[in-house]
């Protein structure tokens, strides 16, 4: 794999909802799937993004996904992140459970 060098204008996250500036891309694990899946993620939301690059600098992201940051269907009573928030003896909260987010909501920021 190669090295992605620094670009020069700010990322902007391509999926509404979200549309947040960033620096670099989130690189993150899903280690719920065998083989594991890596893949860029944006930094503030964790949607899986798609990086274009020209010359080892990125040039563009784009969405993987529907295009859009998908909200828990019973509005989250926590906040994004709360399961890296716990113990992993405690269990999962059934709520967190049927959130489309749990993947991301457990990636840590980093």
């Amino acid at each position: 794999m190669f090295n992605l060098h620094h670009h020069e204008e700010r990322l902007k996250c391509p999926y509404k909802g979200c549309e947040m500036e960033f620096e670099k891309p989130s690189v993150l694990t899903d280690s719920s799937t065998l083989p594991r899946q890596t893949y860029y993620a944006c930094p503030h939301c964790m949607s899986k993004l798609d990086i274009i690059t020209r010359d080892l600098k990125i040039v563009e992201v784009k969405t993987t996904e529907y295009p859009r940051v998908l909200e828990s269907p019973a509005k989250c009573a926590r906040y994004a992140g709360f399961l890296n928030s716990i113990s992993q003896e405690m269990p999962v909260p059934d709520e967190c459970l049927v959130c489309p987010k749990v993947l991301q909501c457990t990636a840590r920021k980093r």
